[in-house]
C-alpha cells in the first residue's frame, strides 16, 4: 500500500442540508418521507457536494484510486459512465445521504480491462473496510459491476443496474475510430460533433424548468482525458456477458428508461430474463441520465429496494 491521502472537508450546519434552493427559486428541499419535493438547483447541490464530501486517492496493484464518499449509512458504491467524473453523481448522492455513504469511485486510468475495474471496486472496500456493499452502475459501469458480482459475490449485498450494457459488436471502421481516438490528445470535451450527439440522445429529456442542468452534463462528461476514454472503449468490441448471467445470485434492481438507445432497453430485459434474483422497472419521461435528470423519481427507486423495510410508496418528482 502507497500513496494514501485523504481529506475532509468542514461540515455545514444541519439546518442548510434541508434548505437547497429549488431550481425555480428559494424553495427548501423536503426531507425524506414528507410529500413530493422541489426540484434540486444543482449548482449549489454541487457546491455543497464537494465542500462536505470526502476526497480519497490511493495506489494499489498498479491502480490509482480515487473518487469522493458523502453521507453515513449502510455503504453505497457508484460506478459511472465510459464518461464521466464521480461529481455527475452529486444530485443522486446528495439525497441519499442520510441513509447511505454513497461512495463514488472514479475509473483508474492504468486499467487495461473489465477485470482490473472490477478489482478497483475490491481495493477501495478493503481500503474503505467495507465487508460487503450494495451497488449502483450505469451505461458502462454495469458491465464492470457485473464482472465484479462474478468475481466477488460475496462483497456485494446488493445491485442496481441502471441503462446496462451487457453486449457490444464493432464494425471495423468503429474499431479504427477507437484506435484513432487513444492518440488524441486532450479531453473528451475536445471530439468534433461531440455535443451535436449527445443533443440528439438526450437533450429532449432534460428537465425545461432549468436548462442549465444540460450544461452540467456536457461538462462533467467532457471533462475527461481522451486517452482514458479510449482505453475503456477499447474493453467492449466483442463484449457478451450474457452467458454468465445465470450464475450471478445478487439479489438486482434492473432499471430502463424510456428515453433510452435500443441496445440498453435491450440489455434491460436480457438481465431481467437471465438473472435468477433480479426486478425490472421503467423510468416513463425520462433519458439515459435519470440521476442528473430525475434524482428524486431515480432515490424513490433505490431506497425501497435497497430498504425495503424503511419504505414505502411514494409520490415522483423530478
Amino acid at each position: 500500500m502507497s500513496d494514501y491521502s485523504k481529506t475532509m472537508a468542514s461540515p455545514i450546519s444541519e439546518s442548510s442540508d434541508h434548505h437547497l434552493p429549488s431550481a425555480a427559486g428559494s424553495e427548501s428541499v423536503p426531507a425524506s418521507g414528507e410529500g413530493c419535493p422541489t426540484p434540486l438547483a444543482w449548482k449549489q447541490v454541487r457546491t455543497e457536494f464537494l465542500t462536505q464530501s470526502e476526497e480519497f486517492s490511493f495506489s494499489e496493484s498498479g491502480l490509482t484510486l480515487s473518487g469522493r464518499i458523502l453521507g453515513e449509512g449502510t455503504p453505497l458504491y457508484f460506478l459511472n459512465g465510459i464518461s464521466a467524473s464521480s461529481t455527475l453523481f452529486c444530485l443522486t448522492a446528495w439525497l441519499l445521504r442520510d441513509e447511505f455513504r454513497c461512495v463514488i469511485l472514479d475509473y483508474p486510468p492504468e486499467a487495461r480491462n473489465l477485470d482490473q475495474l472490477a478489482q478497483s471496486l475490491d481495493l477501495v472496500a478493503t481500503q474503505l473496510g467495507d465487508q460487503q456493499f450494495d451497488l449502483y452502475a450505469t451505461s458502462f459501469g454495469t458491465a464492470v459491476a457485473l464482472r465484479a458480482m462474478q468475481t466477488s459475490p460475496q462483497k456485494i449485498r446488493q445491485a442496481i443496474l441502471q441503462g446496462p450494457l451487457i453486449s457490444m459488436k464493432f464494425s471495423v471502421a468503429e474499431r479504427l475510430a477507437l484506435g484513432t481516438l487513444g492518440w488524441l490528445p486532450g479531453r473528451i470535451n475536445r471530439l468534433p460533433f461531440r455535443k451535436t450527439v449527445l443533443e440528439n440522445n438526450h437533450a429532449r429529456w432534460f428537465p425545461p424548468f432549468d436548462i442549465t442542468r444540460w450544461k452540467f452534463l456536457l461538462h462533467e462528461t467532457g471533462d475527461v482525458p481522451t486517452r482514458d476514454v479510449a482505453r475503456r472503449a477499447g474493453m467492449l468490441p466483442g463484449l457478451n456477458l450474457t452467458g454468465t448471467l445465470p450464475e450471478i445470485k445478487t439479489p438486482t434492481l434492473v432499471i430502463s428508461s424510456e428515453g433510452e438507445a435500443a441496445r440498453h432497453r435491450e440489455s434491460a430485459k436480457v438481465l431481467a430474463e437471465y438473472l435468477p434474483n433480479s426486478t425490472l422497472e421503467e423510468i416513463s419521461n425520462s433519458g439515459h441520465v435519470p440521476f442528473v435528470t430525475h434524482p428524486h423519481r431515480l432515490v424513490k427507486m433505490i431506497r425501497p429496494f435497497l430498504h425495503p423495510d424503511q419504505h414505502a410508496s411514494s409520490c415522483t418528482t423530478t
